[in-house]
């Protein structure tokens, strides 16, 4: 029978386990909604939205799509019929 100083009946391995999902979890939190909230990223995304719509600022439509594959989709409303593409999940926020 085991003496515990503090009381409790917590065992290293439960702790460790527990840091482990909390890791895990805050990784995939990053990996999904980091280049949405991510200023240098947004820019990058909504310059290359802007090139693509032929760089009139008003007519492009942005977004971030939350999914098994997170990535920016951008569309053209000045040519509704135009499918929407998708920019990937990486924007280059270091391109000139």
């Amino acid at each position: 029978m085991g003496v515990s100083v503090s009381g409790s009946d917590l065992r290293f391995t439960f702790i460790r386990r527990a840091a482990v999902a909390v890791i895990a979890i805050f990784v995939a939190l990053c990996y999904v909604y980091s280049p949405a909230v991510s200023p240098a990223m947004h820019t990058a995304a909504t310059a290359e939205c802007n090139d693509h719509a032929e760089g009139n600022w008003r007519s492009y439509r942005l977004s971030w799509n939350v999914g098994v594959y997170p990535h920016w989709m951008c569309g053209d409303a000045s040519k509704p019929t135009n499918a929407a593409i998708s920019l990937g999940w990486w924007t280059n926020p270091f391109n000139d």
